[in-house]
């Protein structure tokens, strides 16, 4: 989400398309993160935010209000929404249940949306059946990668890489029961070792291999930031990791750790294949860029203001 929100602000404001002053109502300054975490242990948290949310919306009086997380508070005026993925209403088990509630019923409001946007065709199949948006409606947009996430010419090193968290949606038990024996596995991701962006470009520069072998996603940010940096790439087949991959990376079938074993063991003893995989993850990743993504999202904003 931070992602998102960061990279498109940034294209935005490094554009100043004609017309358009994005305005960011709703960012938590550094002081207010540790009280937010506390609010949001209270069972009336999310109501509360939204009645917040609504307040300043009513305040500020924005000609389109663009909410970028699921789901929008009030607001009389065009409202352009944003839906990372469904996993709060096909997978609510994955996530704590309060903020599960929320944003599944955040979500099923989405028809009222004037527009939504998604990172991928397969969010947006997604949406036009769970959610009853109208195809007319929705638009597929997809994410970028920032420039910082770009290859280096040093030797890479034998270690496996995961990016990201262990929400059980990630699909870890089948990489750890797929990794062959004597491989090491480094994780990186804010439940396993923290790490900044710029330690994220070294562990991709570095690694042989980047798995992703979520059961479910929405883009899946790590892949296309690993491609961007030349390493070659292993996902499981959920069509969005598919479809961002465009054939640059190898899939194996969700939770299958056989196949998945027999996948990194071809890439980690083929050098050819890593260098093949290397090449096209790189070509892929120029598909990528926060300056092509947010013209589409002025060219939604405007949709909406008509």
């Amino acid at each position: 989400m931070g992602r998102y929100i960061s990279g498109l602000l940034g294209a935005l404001d490094a554009a100043k398309p004609d017309g358009v002053r994005p305005r960011p109502l709703f960012l938590p300054s550094a002081g207010a993160r540790g009280l937010r975490r506390l609010v949001k242990a209270l069972p009336f948290a999310y109501p509360l935010a939204d009645a917040v949310r609504a307040a300043v919306l009513r305040r500020e009086r924005p000609t389109v209000y663009h909410e970028t997380n699921h789901a929008a508070p009030s607001f009389h005026g065009p409202v352009v929404l944003t839906v990372h993925d469904l996993s709060t209403v096909l997978h609510p088990g994955t996530q704590e249940p309060a903020r599960a509630r929320y944003f599944a019923n955040g979500l099923r409001r989405a028809a009222s949306a004037t527009r939504v946007i998604v990172p991928t065709r397969a969010i947006a199949d997604e949406v036009a059946q769970h959610l009853r948006v109208p195809r007319d409606r929705i638009r597929v947009i997809h994410h970028g990668v920032d420039a910082r996430f770009a290859p280096a010419d040093l030797p890479r090193k034998s270690f496996v890489l995961y990016a990201g968290d262990a929400n059980p949606r990630k699909g870890l038990p089948t990489l750890y029961a797929a990794l062959p024996e004597g491989v090491e596995l480094k994780l990186a991701g804010p439940d396993h070792t923290y790490v900044s962006d710029d330690e994220l470009v070294a562990l991709y520069r570095g690694a042989a291999v980047l798995v992703l072998p979520s059961l479910y996603e929405g883009f899946g940010f790590p892949l296309a930031e690993a491609m961007a940096c030349g390493t070659p790439c292993i996902a499981s087949d959920d069509p969005a990791l598919v479809e961002v991959s465009g054939g640059a990376a190898l899939h194996f079938p969700r939770g299958d750790a056989g196949a998945l074993r027999l996948l990194l063991r071809r890439v980690l003893s083929d050098s050819a294949l890593r260098d093949e995989l290397a090449r096209k993850g790189l070509e892929r990743a120029r598909a990528f860029r926060w300056d092509r993504s947010a013209a589409l999202h002025v060219e939604v904003y405007r949709e909406a203001t008509r």
